[in-house]
């Protein structure tokens, strides 16, 4: 079974009918007070509108949110899913890591949900390092795909997130979510709550559990996918995309810089309760472009 990629080019535009949410007459503006980040966006996944923003271009340590970049350069190149590689020891580069010992062999399926369910910094190196680009490379494509998606404030020069001059916005996360979790790949795995594998040549079972608690521990939140970040230098960061009650519309939500891992995910739910309350999703449709 091979990768499953895609690629992030210009196709031929189509049009299809997209319902762009409303703003709701009565609708109250969203409570600061209900929230605490140093930047916030809300978007309907569908359209890419912006439904609630603050410093939505504040440019901020993106921490171990680089990761979906990361994850979106990895499926761009088709590497056989079930391959077995060994860790090395440059992959140890410190931080949230799977612990196991260097040399330890294992699937990329194993070290890609390793990453984006655990935030393990070292199977993302380990991922970086067998894509066939090198360490430049694979930075340098980050790069190339955030120009691609149109990003501003965002620009990488490691695959983990360890590094603070792993920069990007509010805004220009929510569309990182938008198209990362638009692919069935990522998705699956930023919507897994626990992964378990063996590593081959130590015959030992790693479980490793999701850091997103409102995928974990609250089933209220109907996510599709999240993945967390912190370093000291960006506090705690959250992305999430999560349907209502329907599963007929998405949001995508990011928080940044939030003071407690907690209060990352209360705002994160905060905002996306606000937005089902404050919008309707049933005015006529428009005709929108989309890449098919």
């Amino acid at each position: 079974m091979l990768f499953l990629g895609f690629a992030l080019c210009l196709p031929a535009t189509v049009w299809a009918k997209t319902i762009l949410p409303v703003l709701k007459t009565n609708a109250a503006d969203y409570s600061r007070s209900s929230g605490q980040f140093a930047g916030a966006v809300v978007m309907d996944a569908a359209s890419g509108k912006v439904l609630y923003s603050y410093q939505p271009e504040k440019v901020w340590p993106a921490a171990s949110l680089s990761k979906l970049m990361s994850a979106l350069v990895t499926v761009q190149h088709h590497q056989p899913w079930t391959a077995i590689y060994a860790t090395k020891q440059a992959d140890e580069v410190g931080g949230g890591s799977l612990v196991v010992p260097v040399g330890s062999t294992m699937s990329i399926k194993d070290m890609f949900y390793s990453s984006i369910v655990g935030s393990a910094n070292n199977t993302t190196m380990s991922l970086a390092r067998l894509s066939g680009l090198g360490m430049k490379g694979f930075v340098k494509q980050m790069n190339a795909t955030a120009k691609k998606l149109g990003l501003e404030h965002s620009s990488f020069v490691e695959p983990t997130g360890l590094n603070e001059k792993n920069v990007t916005s509010a805004l220009d996360m929510a569309k990182i979510v938008k198209a990362a979790f638009a692919n069935s790949t990522i998705r699956k795995a930023a919507s897994t709550k626990l992964y378990s594998f063996k590593i081959r040549n130590h015959k030992i079972t790693k479980n490793v559990k999701s850091t997103n608690h409102l995928l974990t521990l609250e089933s209220d939140v109907n996510v599709i996918g999240g993945k967390t970040g912190f370093i000291y230098e960006s506090d705690y960061n959250f992305a999430l995309e999560a349907a209502d009650a329907s599963g007929k519309h998405q949001l995508v939500v990011v928080v940044l810089g939030a003071p407690a891992k907690q209060s990352s995910f209360n705002s994160a739910k905060s905002l996306a309760n606000w937005a089902w309350d404050a919008y309707a999703w049933n005015p006529p449709e428009v005709k929108t472009a989309l890449s098919k």
